[in-house]
């Protein structure tokens, strides 16, 4: 079955490597939902606004986004992002946000690596 990856902050521009990270995905056969409130879609994928508009059986989240806003994001959708996989880039991480991880029992995350180079399984 196809992996659903929600990409928090993709984007339409080619240089930024939230838009590389989509088209990898998408290359590699992954159904990805964009979500950036800037962009109706992106890649000719509609695009949602916010996370809670989109539909909740997705597999994997994925973070590009400053350490300030994944943080926010974490805390504000914390119930519903406990029970999925987490990956957060590199960039988009910080030690408040593992601490936030580590303090509210999420139990399937990934910090310190990048979803484009690293197998989409792997554990924590």
């Amino acid at each position: 079955m196809m992996k659903k990856i929600v990409l928090i902050w993709a984007s339409n521009n080619s240089e930024k490597y939230w838009n590389k990270i989509l088209k990898d995905l998408i290359g590699k056969w992954y159904k990805v939902i964009p979500v950036n409130p800037k962009e109706e879609e992106i890649e000719w994928i509609k695009t949602h606004k916010i996370l809670k508009t989109v539909p909740k059986n997705f597999d994997i989240i994925n973070f590009v986004v400053p350490p300030k806003i994944t943080l926010q994001i974490l805390e504000k959708y914390k119930e519903l992002l406990k029970n999925k996989k987490v990956w957060i880039q590199p960039w988009a991480e910080d030690v408040n946000v593992e601490k936030f991880l580590e303090e509210n029992n999420f139990s399937d995350y990934i910090t310190k690596s990048c979803i484009m180079i690293n197998d989409l399984n792997l554990q924590k």
